[in-house]
């Protein structure tokens, strides 16, 4: 289990998770992802996994530490799922349509006011994902930015660090309802929609002829 950085020291999972922990924090996720996190009670978690409410705080103290637990959970797979893509995948623009890919399929189904509840009745848990943006997510886009330009796929002249920190403002404006221009649409679509428009201003013409050689993935940028 990897360590998860918050602010300027670590936030250490001394135990593993237990193969029970794991699956309750797997329900919840997915219930929170459908009907966001105020609606569900603990009753509500204890019902899905056809346990008791006792048995169930034998593995969390309150609701704050479910939200708690299966955040850092969330966090850590979609480390090692987009890890994996950055290990197997060395060019550039295929790293981000692979995590884009990845970011559909895992978000078909996901309440808008997820990060709006997280924010307000779960701050603790809001600052664990807010600080993993900002260390672990702005690398991996940096990284990739970079990666690009070595390729000559995206362009030398871009502000890397500013480009960085749109895609990931970009990105939290899709999963959130704080914006109520963007509302009526879904999150795939904003989704879709966000790394078009990244690449389209960042893509060199080799970049842009590359895209439009390889859609061959399920997203497929409109390009």
């Amino acid at each position: 289990m990897q360590n998860i950085f918050v602010s300027k020291v670590y936030f250490v999972i001394s135990q593993p998770f237990s193969e029970m922990i794991d699956k309750i924090c797997n329900t919840t996720e997915k219930m929170f992802m459908r009907y966001g996190i105020k609606s569900i009670t603990m009753d509500d978690v204890a019902r899905e996994l056809s346990m008791s409410k006792k048995t169930l705080y034998q593995y969390v103290t309150d609701k704050d530490d479910l939200v708690k637990k299966t955040i850092l959970l969330h966090l850590e797979s979609m480390d090692f799922v987009c890890l994996k893509v950055f290990k197997s995948e060395d060019n550039a623009i295929k790293q981000i349509l692979k995590i884009a890919e990845m970011m559909i399929n895992l978000h078909k189904e996901i309440n808008p006011g997820l990060l709006f509840d997280l924010k307000k009745f779960h701050p603790q848990s809001f600052q664990i994902f807010t600080q993993h943006r900002e260390n672990q997510m702005e690398k991996q886009i940096i990284d990739n930015l970079n990666l690009g330009i070595e390729q000559k796929l995206y362009r030398k002249d871009m502000n890397i660090q500013l480009t960085a920190g749109f895609y990931i403002a970009s990105i939290e404006n899709c999963l959130s309802n704080e914006l109520p221009i963007l509302n009526e649409f879904s999150f795939i679509e904003k989704y879709a929609y966000m790394v078009n428009y990244h690449l389209l201003a960042i893509c060199t013409p080799e970049g842009l002829e590359y895209i439009k050689k390889n859609k061959t993935l399920d997203f497929k940028p409109n390009i």
